[in-house]
């Protein structure tokens, strides 16, 4: 009986210890991506009217995307949207107009907003959004 505490114990701390890394993960990820603009295509617009988003993600979950025209840099309009994320994947919530959009695998290196671009859950392309 013993030894089962023993091996339960073990368990619930490995447990623990696995729960706290992905918690810090997405804590670390919040630090690179609050304050900047990441600019890139987030797949607005059509293929004959790209738009080009400029996303800036301020610390209380809320955000805008300064959007212009990807032929020749005209305003398209601004879009407030909420944010956050989770379990590696930032999600971008611009309300029922429009499809949720999740970043997967999402991460900073150097100037570069990089993963996976997925709308209402179906894959779209791998994106990066360089920082302004």
């Amino acid at each position: 009986m013993e030894m089962i505490k023993k091996y339960a114990g073990i368990l619930m701390m490995l447990t623990l210890l696995v729960g706290f890394t992905s918690c810090e993960d997405d804590e670390d990820i919040y630090d690179d991506l609050m304050g900047r603009t990441w600019v890139g295509d987030l797949w607005f617009g059509s293929d004959n009217n790209p738009i080009e988003s400029g996303i800036r993600l301020d610390n209380n979950g809320l955000g805008i995307d300064y959007q212009v025209f990807d032929y020749d840099g005209r305003p398209a309009g601004d879009l407030p949207f909420r944010w956050w994320v989770d379990y590696g994947t930032l999600y971008l919530d611009y309300g029922y107009d429009f499809a949720l959009r999740e970043i997967r695998g999402v991460r900073v290196r150097g100037r570069y907003l990089q993963g996976d671009l997925y709308l209402d859950g179906g894959y779209i392309d791998y994106i990066e959004l360089q920082m302004q």
